[in-house]
């Protein structure tokens, strides 16, 4: 899915048509002004490539026509969604919120180096975490205020969960970052739950140290099995939404999970990826459209 352009479905189909993937049924239209959607059921059994290999063909293909992708097996795609989670920084939000803390204290390119080097899977994120928060240690509380007032949403965020709450979507927020700006995000957009660490602080500074459960990869699983269980759903009916290594765990093992705007680590493993600053386009992707129920009611 995309903005409609020639050549669309002729990328898609030749390249399945290229490693005898057969297309059982499709449907295409044009949606949300001039977004474009296709949706196939597609049988690879008799493919002469591994559907991995073939998914990333195919995600390679579609991203250098300024297209998204979204891959799930037919039994994940007619359970249908209930609840979708966000990463927040550089998902839901512009900034990574611990270097903007980290310009307050005067770190900044210290701090920044080993973001880097976790969201590109290269470093241990508790490790990561924990050596930019002790670059933190001394600097006023007030310093957390002045970063929250400097806090951007992604633009069309607000308006994507009140579409998927329609829908009858539970939303989460689940990251390694801090509760003062994640339960801030998630009031403004209407989550329904927000899971994230804390900074230690005594006698109005930081003490360099992060408390919460929210310090790695796993933990971002173990808060959608959570809040799953409270809804009393599967994971195969969950989407997660990310776009960096500490992501991936939970990315690969829901339902459908979503690179957004992700590093070239996540591009290359997650079953969807959309490289676009266009949120509407994940409601095309989790199936929020008439096209889905079309589709799927005849296979």
């Amino acid at each position: 899915m995309g903005k409609d352009r020639p050549g669309i479905v002729a990328t898609v189909s030749g390249v399945l048509a290229r490693f005898h993937a057969n297309i059982i049924k499709t449907r295409a239209s044009t949606v949300f002004g001039n977004l474009f959607v296709i949706i196939m059921v597609v049988d690879t059994s008799h493919a002469i490539i591994g559907t991995d290999a073939l998914i990333n063909i195919l995600k390679r293909s579609c991203d250098e026509i300024g297209m998204a992708l979204a891959v799930e097996k037919g039994e994940s795609y007619r359970c249908g969604k209930r609840v979708i989670v966000f990463d927040l920084d550089g998902t839901l939000i512009d900034q990574e919120v611990i270097e903007e803390l980290a310009k307050e204290a005067g770190v900044y390119d210290e701090v920044k180096r080993i973001t880097a080097l976790a969201m590109e899977g290269k470093a241990d994120f508790r490790e990561s975490l924990e050596a930019r928060v002790r670059l933190l240690k001394g600097m006023p509380v007030s310093c957390m205020a002045n970063v929250k007032s400097k806090i951007r949403i992604i633009p069309g965020a607000v308006e994507l969960v009140r579409q998927l709450k329609e829908a009858g979507f539970k939303i989460g927020i689940v990251t390694g970052g801090f509760d003062f700006v994640a339960d801030y995000v998630g009031k403004v957009i209407g989550a329904d739950y927000v899971y994230s660490n804390r900074l230690l602080t005594k006698d109005g500074v930081l003490t360099g140290e992060v408390v919460g459960s929210m310090v790695g990869p796993e933990a971002k699983l173990n808060a959608i099995m959570s809040i799953a269980e409270c809804e009393r759903v599967g994971l195969d009916s969950c989407v997660a939404v990310g776009d960096g290594a500490n992501d991936l765990f939970m990315i690969e093992r829901v339902g459908l999970g979503i690179g957004f705007n992700a590093k070239m680590v996540v591009r290359e493993k997650a079953p969807a990826v959309a490289n676009t600053d266009d949120m509407k386009v994940l409601l095309a992707l989790i199936g929020c459209i008439d096209l889905k129920k079309d589709v799927i009611g005849r296979i």
